[in-house]
């Protein structure tokens, strides 16, 4: 529930020790001056924290902003580098059917050759035979039969080179018809190359925003840790603070007992059973730092003990929360709450209503997330309650 060494949780834990301090301190002091100064200091404190927690919130906003641009970049480069593969391969595919074409058209125009080839030299022998073969029988020269026969012959040469002369013009017509599919293919393959520049082209855009987003991130985190550095400043300067003011403690409430003297006799601060163990891991980087106890929203949540309110506002992860301080630095924390009925500067009694349950925070389970502090320090509720 209490995360460790987030910024937030840094600022607000630093901002509710001064309140605490200040408030001790001055609660102690003489004058209607000094309680006058604290309140104005406690007023600027409040304004401090509903600052910060707008300014984190604004960063946070931002950087989750960042993160779904990155999602969405990276997305689209998947995207288009499957777009991308399957250009390539059909690109491959056209290059090898246009190859395959452009040798069929090859051996096409070879058959051409060779038809005209072989028509050019049947007309010239039965032009030969025509002019030729009636002389020489005429002439005596040659047997009028054998004449008929060498004329029959070329006949069906004839026939033949007409059947040639045919399939060349069969052969023609394949030639123009491989011709066209040559050039659709092309022209096929032109447009592929086109929609392929143009695909890589919005890839190196998407590569160049992912870049752009991947910097913006890094510029990001380094401020963060700048922050961070510049927080762990200001704690050492409280610690030093801290060992001031020691001697400064809460004045009790009338009737008080001194919350250390009270272990084991504590009341819990709603009906309920815990579902988990202090301590225990509650995830792979936190473990648990307190109680979360089920129950109906709505239901009364009692102060363990008495003090004062310290603090009682919305913090991130916790929903509403409210802390009492019961002095020599012991705090009790109780978180998620639907609504809270005490304010900053209360005095509370024990068992005294401080809120009602609730699951604020963006938790999904109704009930109370409790904790006990020392000296900032998270200890195990168990030994605090009667049993």
């Amino acid at each position: 529930m209490f995360r460790e060494r987030t910024p937030l949780m840094h600022r607000l834990t630093i901002i509710t020790s001064l309140m605490m301090l200040l408030t001790s301190g001055h609660l102690t002091g003489q004058s209607s001056k000094d309680t006058s100064e604290t309140e104005s200091q406690l007023s600027a404190l409040r304004e401090d924290i509903a600052a910060i927690r707008t300014q984190l919130d604004a960063q946070e906003e931002a950087r989750d902003g960042l993160q779904d641009t990155l999602g969405r970049t990276e997305r689209s480069i998947g995207e288009l580098n499957q777009q991308l593969t399957a250009s390539t391969q059909e690109k491959q595919r056209l290059q090898e059917k246009l190859t395959s074409l452009r040798n069929e058209n090859d051996v096409l125009k070879e058959d051409q050759i060779r038809l005209e080839a072989d028509v050019e030299a049947g007309i010239r022998q039965l032009w030969m035979l025509q002019q030729g073969g009636g002389l020489r029988v005429w002439l005596g020269d040659q047997d009028p039969q054998q004449t008929a026969r060498h004329l029959a012959y070329y006949r069906l040469i004839l026939e033949e080179q007409q059947h040639s002369i045919e399939r060349y013009q069969q052969g023609v017509a394949d030639i123009a018809a491989r011709v066209k599919a040559i050039l659709r293919t092309e022209s096929d393959l032109t447009a592929r190359a086109a929609a392929i520049a143009a695909t890589r082209e919005q890839l190196t855009a998407e590569q160049d925003t992912r870049r752009q987003t991947i910097a913006r991130i890094n510029t990001q985190l380094k401020q963060d840790q700048a922050e961070l550095d510049a927080l762990i400043l200001n704690q050492n300067r409280l610690n030093m603070l801290l060992e001031r003011l020691q001697a400064i403690a809460l004045p009790a409430s009338p009737a008080s007992q001194p919350f250390a003297a009270l272990r084991g006799q504590l009341t819990m601060p709603i009906e309920g059973k815990p579902i988990n163990r202090f301590g225990a891991i509650r995830n792979a980087d936190l473990r648990w730092r307190g109680w979360l106890i089920p129950a109906e929203q709505g239901d009364p949540i009692r102060a363990v003990h008495g003090g004062r309110v310290i603090f009682a506002d919305w913090l991130r992860g916790q929903g509403l929360l409210l802390v009492v301080d019961h002095g020599d630095e012991w705090l009790s924390l109780y978180a998620q709450n639907h609504s809270l009925l005490r304010g900053v500067g209360d005095w509370v009694s024990s068992g005294e209503v401080l809120s009602l349950a609730g699951a604020t925070g963006g938790n999904e389970m109704n009930g109370l997330y409790f904790e006990i502090r020392h000296q900032g320090e998270p200890v195990d509720p168990a030994d605090w309650f009667r049993r």
